[in-house]
């Protein structure tokens, strides 16, 4: 089957899992966006995880609370839908409770881990000096911004699939894993920009009653960093709205997040984010806004988190 799922580190966990349990003989990892518009085509011999439901597909695995309110009719799968802290652990409940997860038990640990990163349940330290898979789950996340500089040995994709047996290889040994001298040159390029990256937060960031909002359209070259970092900057505010160029400036990016220090936001992100054609989960969430009507649709946003408060 092929296997189709998200570029960051809870897709790369279902991999990991799916490896294990099903006969996996291609793996693509794309973006939400290309399967909403069509342009990947899906049949029964696919596998979709962390990503949304398309009709006909083989398997499907997802947690995100938008899927709920995009498919409010019958939708006919086989696989697992439910509100969890990651797509990886509806894949592991699936496979335990049908009576094929023996082969799973070993990665327990990962899954801890990954639960804690992709739910956001995160301490101080975790943010600012992180280490072992945290540290990994911020080095694969596509929104750290790693990917988009050059220099490296090997290319991204390449690295993705490179993970899924390097973590196979040592599930409970994840300094195994960023030991790896193509997982290694990424960690060094994550600590070197960290203050760039702080500096640029501050300097692009405003912040109006309980929403933080960052603007970073055209920036050409976004340090990499943690994006989590925001919350310990302005500790007050309870949303960030970030606004960036899409691919190739077609497009403007709406990232809407909770903040993980501060949680008393009443907005469901994920509900907000699929009126503009997105989605998410209830504290986090994206959209791609057209270029001629991206300011307006971000003000929208930005005022609807304001009345919610």
């Amino acid at each position: 089957m092929r296997l189709i799922t998200r570029s960051d580190f809870d897709g790369l966990a279902c991999a990991v899992l799916l490896n294990e349990v099903e006969q996996i003989d291609s793996i693509e990892f794309v973006h939400p966006k290309d399967l909403q518009d069509g342009k990947i085509k899906i049949g029964a011999n696919d596998i979709l995880t962390n990503l949304p439901y398309v009709q006909g597909v083989g398997l499907w695995f997802d947690h995100h609370s938008s899927e709920i309110v995009r498919n409010r009719d019958t939708v006919t799968y086989r696989g697992r839908f439910e509100i969890a802290p990651s797509a990886a652990r509806v894949v592991y409940r699936y496979y335990a409770e049908s009576g094929r997860g023996e082969k799973l038990q070993r990665y327990e640990n990962l899954l801890g881990s990954v639960d804690k990163s992709d739910s956001a349940q995160l301490s101080m330290n975790d943010v600012t000096k992180p280490g072992g898979w945290m540290l990994l789950s911020y080095v694969m996340d596509p929104r750290t911004g790693l990917a988009y500089h050059h220099g490296y040995s090997i290319s991204n994709r390449e690295l993705m699939s490179k993970m899924i047996d390097l973590i196979s290889k040592h599930p409970d040994d994840p300094d195994a894993v960023l030991a790896d001298p193509d997982v290694k040159e990424r960690i060094d390029r994550y600590f070197e920009q960290q203050e760039a990256f702080t500096q640029l937060m501050r300097e692009r960031s405003t912040v109006e009653k309980n929403v933080i909002i960052t603007d970073l359209r055209g920036i050409s070259e976004m340090p990499a960093g943690n994006r989590f970092l925001i919350y310990t900057m302005f500790p007050q505010a309870n949303v960030q709205v970030r606004v960036f160029d899409g691919r190739k400036g077609e497009f403007i990016v709406c990232a809407v997040g909770h903040s993980i220090f501060n949680r008393t936001s009443r907005t469901d992100v994920g509900e907000l984010m699929t009126k503009y054609g997105g989605g998410g989960h209830r504290g986090a969430g994206t959209c791609q806004l057209p270029n001629a009507h991206a300011e307006t649709r971000v003000r929208e946003i930005v005022e609807q988190i304001k009345k919610d408060g």
